[in-house]
């Protein structure tokens, strides 16, 4: 069987039909942008360099400066503004198969309350003073990238993320906005280096015919597509040996870091692993460049990386028989990261790595159950907590692509993390989670559940080709939140946007927290308050303006 056939055997056992076009398996081909916006870079290319956020081993966050510099063959220097010495950044490890091998990444801790200076490829680059306060203002993005020339609803990459069609440059601008003390990535950073399938050619595999494949993902249900489900018994990964399309350097700058160039230096950053971020898709340049795991956070911590996407028995050119299934009856070399805690102030950031969580059926539920019971011991105490995750516990889609929703004209996603959820809080998340933060879903939509549940916020309109509005608003007011009954378990009101924007928080008093949806032009979408009643007067978490 092949690797759709065994996914719609499952999905048909949890009484979910979907549909397959024969266009999810063809080769998606890959574009690299043009940019007509002009883009800071050094005499030797790319130099950028932004501080991340990762906890330490002993429980407390940790700032590290990360610089990225094209055809660097040194570390750069940091320059603390009182001039006090710094011992020197340090080179993280390569991934393997040479896509990486343009580019240089190097890392220091960087001190809390005093600016510093990068200097790296010509140029000197200004990087904020950091605390570890509860932050005032929080800026979050996602779904940043470009999907490009693809054969089923293609955008443009054209104008380096300025334009109408790819707008994430000028999203990350935000000149109206106030500056962030900190800014959330939810995930999925790298689209047109991460297609949904490429072909084999003979050489690699040793077989008569070129292989056609499709990319092992759990679950990739942008609205507007069909629905991709390619989990079952085996696994492809584009970084296999032989693959045409290997993950490498150049997505990654024209996808994130030349288009986020400018907001890269303004703040702190938390980074959440999206789908496209599997080891079987954009993982290797995740865990080189963006993934806070590192030997700076302590003993016994150390920078992680994808395992072999290759089985160790597998031979270049001298496949095993076809059907030959890669890592059949073995573990998939899918390296999940572990729940990890940002303690700032009277705020706690919890993040998972949800990118292995099964949208629309439950697929690898032991690993998502494991996943919380760490997040459990996390939130043993009062202090107000964000989850942050990339694809959201609690999301509505078309009825084709989630799960079940009794009669209504939707489905629900995420299946494997509402099923962890409730095999580990029993009488759901504890009162002091305020919110939940997520992407995934090509759009915005805002869910309050009243005071039975933290609000879900969905923030995945900050680039990516946009999907519609799901559940449908209403003729007469489309700006009406939608009832939705039983949204696992709990009745909720929603509204969304199918509108390219950011959202900017701002802390209050004992958790409480505002928001606002901003455009790409700095005008106001939607506004949003925790402390609003939510279903005791019709009212979400969120209002459209």
């Amino acid at each position: 069987m092949t690797p759709l056939t065994i996914g719609l055997q499952l999905l048909r056992t949890s009484g979910l039909a979907v549909r397959l076009s024969l266009l999810s398996l063809a080769l998606l081909p890959i574009t690299m942008a043009a940019h007509a916006q002009p883009l800071p870079t050094g005499p030797s290319g790319v130099a950028l360099a932004f501080v991340l956020l990762g906890e330490g081993s002993d429980g407390n966050p940790v700032p590290m400066v990360r610089t990225v510099v094209e055809a660097a063959v040194a570390c750069p220097e940091l320059r603390l503004a009182s001039g006090k010495a710094q011992p020197p950044m340090t080179p993280r490890r390569r991934p393997e198969g040479g896509g990486f091998e343009d580019v240089l990444v190097c890392e220091a801790r960087y001190p809390v309350g005093e600016a510093a200076s990068v200097f790296a490829g010509g140029k000197r680059i200004e990087l904020p003073a950091i605390s570890l306060d509860t932050p005032r203002q929080v800026l979050l993005i996602g779904d940043t990238g470009c999907r490009g020339d693809v054969p089923q609803k293609p955008q443009s990459c054209s104008g380096g993320g300025y334009g109408k069609a790819w707008p994430f440059a000028r999203v990350a601008s935000g000149e109206a906005r106030p500056t962030p003390d900190l800014i959330i990535h939810v995930g999925d950073y790298n689209y047109r280096g991460t297609p949904a399938s490429f072909v084999l050619p003979r050489r690699a595999t040793g077989y008569r015919e070129d292989l056609k494949v499709a990319v092992y993902d759990t679950g990739d249900l942008d609205d507007d597509d069909d629905p991709q489900v390619t989990m079952g018994a085996t696994y492809w990964s584009q970084n296999i040996q032989g693959s045409p399309v290997p993950d490498a350097w150049a997505a990654w700058r024209d996808d994130f870091f030349l288009p986020a160039a400018n907001l890269l230096p303004t703040a702190a950053w938390v980074f959440s692993r999206g789908n496209h971020e599997l080891c079987s898709r954009a993982g290797p340049g995740w865990f080189y460049l963006l993934d806070p795991a590192s030997p700076l956070l302590g003993p016994g911590r150390h920078q992680d990386s994808c395992p072999p996407q290759t089985p160790a028995h597998w031979r270049a050119g001298a496949w095993p028989p076809p059907p030959a299934l890669p890592f059949d009856r073995e573990p998939f070399p899918t390296a999940p990261s572990q729940p990890y805690r940002l303690r700032l102030g009277g705020l706690n950031i919890v993040a998972v790595d949800s990118s292995n969580a099964a949208d629309a059926v439950l697929y690898n539920g032991g690993m998502y159950v494991a996943q919380y019971q760490t997040v459990a011991d996390m939130l043993t105490d009062s202090t107000p907590t964000w989850i942050v995750t990339h694809r959201p516990i609690w999301g509505i889609v078309k009825k084709i692509k989630g799960g079940p929703s009794g009669g209504e004209p939707y489905g629900f996603i995420n299946v494997t993390q509402q099923a962890a959820i409730a095999a580990t809080f029993w009488s759901g998340l504890p009162s002091n989670v305020t919110a939940v933060l997520a992407g995934h879903m090509h759009r915005f939509q805002a869910i309050g559940f009243g005071h039975s549940r933290p609000p879900q916020l969905i923030v995945g309109n900050s680039g990516m080709e946009l999907s519609s509005v799901e559940p449908q608003p209403s003729n007469e007011n489309s700006k009406r939140p939608v009832a939705v009954p039983n949204l696992d378990g709990v009745d909720a009101l929603v509204v969304g946007l199918e509108e390219f924007g950011a959202m900017v928080i701002a802390l209050g008093a004992a958790g409480a927290w505002t928001s606002v949806v901003l455009g790409p032009a700095g005008n106001t979408l939607a506004k949003c308050d925790s402390t609003w009643p939510g279903l005791g007067d019709g009212r979400s978490v969120c209002v459209l303006e």
